[in-house]
């Protein structure tokens, strides 16, 4: 690799920075098994990335090495409407899953601010949310099963809630890629709701907005979002829209 090609990936939306030594792109499980059973051999470290969009440090390759990067096994492998629910692979973009199914009147709950770039495999390994947490939970609520890669090359699949057993889909969602490689995830699809309304209310204080938004939650209404704007910021918005 030329160093130029590698600086795309020695960053992610965190402010750290770390340079891989390699970068792959596998297009499908078997070929994660082979590059991770690679590396296990060669004893060179491995890092997952998705879009790279994340705040945490979670794509960063602190150790050099390996980095896979999931951005060619992007396919949306099965919609099952009647069960509430969709499989993918780890590359597929947020916001294109909730795309694929919206006009059947479902979307996908967990709603990261980078939803347009952010990748699946990313949001459970990092277990994102967004706005919409307050009503509907984070990725770890949405996320039925797994299969994912071990650092040893073993291939596990993690059944849904009514498996007997260890939580495993639990324990690897939010892991930050310290523990598995995802190839494939079944998730919650929910249906979209009959109405939304958006509502807009000013405050002289910071104070009195957060006082509201506490006596909101505090009598029982659970609202999609709530979200906190400047006047700047609502100017720009409004000249915007």
């Amino acid at each position: 690799h030329k160093a130029e090609d590698l600086a795309t990936y020695e960053y992610d939306g965190s402010i750290d920075k770390a340079r891989p030594d390699f970068v792959a792109f596998p297009e499908s499980r078997d070929q994660v098994v082979a590059l991770v059973k690679l590396a296990r051999d060669r004893g060179v470290p491995i890092t997952g990335r998705g879009a790279g969009t994340g705040l945490s440090g979670g794509a960063i390759a602190r150790a050099g090495g390996l980095m896979i990067s999931f951005a060619r096994m992007n396919r949306i492998l099965e919609i099952d409407l009647a069960n509430e629910r969709a499989v993918v692979e780890p590359g597929v973009v947020n916001l294109d899953l909730t795309l694929a199914v919206e006009a059947d009147g479902y979307f996908y709950a967990p709603d990261p601010s980078s939803q347009r770039a952010c990748t699946i495999g990313g949001n459970i390994s990092e277990n994102s949310g967004g706005p919409h947490t307050l009503a509907y939970g984070v990725t770890t609520n949405h996320v039925l099963g797994l299969e994912v890669v071990l650092p040893d090359g073993t291939l596990l699949n993690t059944g849904g809630a009514d498996t007997p057993g260890y939580d495993f889909t639990g324990l690897l969602v939010g892991s930050e890629g310290t523990m598995a490689l995802v190839t494939k995830a079944t998730v919650r699809l929910m249906r979209k709701p009959e109405a939304v309304k958006t509502l807009l209310a000013v405050f002289d204080s910071v104070a009195d907005a957060a006082t509201t938004v506490g006596e909101i939650t505090a009598r029982g209404i659970t609202p999609a979002a709530v979200e906190m704007l400047d006047g700047v910021l609502l100017r720009m918005v409004e000249e915007a829209v």
